[in-house]
């Protein structure tokens, strides 16, 4: 089988044109990540189900596999706590003022 050359690239027998070299059914490059994923979802569950087969006959990769695709394999994650931040200085020393007036006021208010 002779390979032809056209503009540099080596071709399938015929013309070159891209329609050609193409096989019927085979998607575009740019759609291969979403063709292969309807492909392996519509297999799926004939997938796990001989995982789990096999699994249960004791193989402890097939059990592995679908402890990873269940995401059995994860700890829950914590429950978030909420820090809380110290007071800062300037907070701080605005208190202080508070209660030096408020002590100011107080013992104005006992003399009189």
């Amino acid at each position: 089988m002779e390979r032809k050359r056209v503009a540099g690239r080596f071709v399938r027998e015929g013309d070159g044109t891209a329609a050609e070299t193409r096989a019927v059914g085979a998607p575009q490059p740019r759609f291969c990540r979403t063709f292969t994923r309807k492909r392996v979802a519509e297999v799926l569950p004939e997938i796990v189900e001989r995982f789990s087969e096999e699994a249960k006959k004791g193989s402890i990769q097939h059990a592995k596999v679908l402890m990873k695709l269940g995401g059995l394999d994860q700890r829950d994650p914590a429950p978030k706590v909420k820090k809380r931040r110290g007071r800062s200085v300037v907070g701080e020393l605005l208190e202080e003022l508070k209660r030096k007036e408020e002590a100011e006021k107080a013992g104005v208010e006992q003399e009189s």
